[in-house]
């Protein structure tokens, strides 16, 4: 059975009651971009911005799901308890994972996570080369190394193979 953003909220409103919180004012999203990750909690300064769920976690089982929306709860819960700090995965988030039901392990078992559709993974489009041994590492987006070499700044990068300080980047 998939499930909603809605059912995101239900869910959310039902553990704000239960914790005493307010996550009504945190923006709820869907990423279609996710691979790797199954969601995240986004802070900005004393306050929780957004939290944001991969799309293939609405369709996962429901056990997957509960536990991801949960934990991502988990997150901002801390963060609206203690507005000032960050906890990321540490015993006051683990207490907090406890509290509201969910397992307080920073991933989760790669067993449980349903196999994405084929096609989702990015592939490589740029390739940073050195030119002094040959080494080479592929990139799925223009990262700021690439941009920085691209424009002359390769003097400021060392290759971990030879210690050289020539590259060159290639479109894939």
């Amino acid at each position: 059975m998939p499930y909603t953003l809605a059912d995101v909220r239900r869910e959310y409103d039902r553990l704000d009651g239960l914790c005493g919180v307010n996550t009504t004012q945190v923006a709820l999203r869907v990423s279609t971009r996710a691979v790797r990750r199954l969601g995240s909690c986004r802070c900005v300064g004393d306050r929780v911005d957004a939290i944001t769920i991969s799309d293939f976690v609405l369709s996962a089982p429901e056990t997957v799901f509960l536990d991801t929306i949960r934990h991502e709860y988990a997150h901002a819960l801390v963060k609206l308890r203690f507005p000032r700090q960050r906890h990321g995965h540490d015993a006051l988030w683990k207490a907090a994972c406890r509290e509201v039901g969910c397992s307080p392990l920073r991933c989760c078992d790669p067993a449980a996570i349903p196999a994405l559709p084929r096609g989702r993974e990015e592939p490589y489009r740029h390739r940073l080369r050195c030119l002094v041994c040959g080494a080479h590492w592929d990139y799925k987006r223009e990262t700021k190394l690439l941009r920085l070499i691209r424009s002359g700044g390769s003097r400021h990068c060392t290759c971990p193979h030879c210690g050289g300080h020539r590259f060159a980047v290639e479109a894939l």
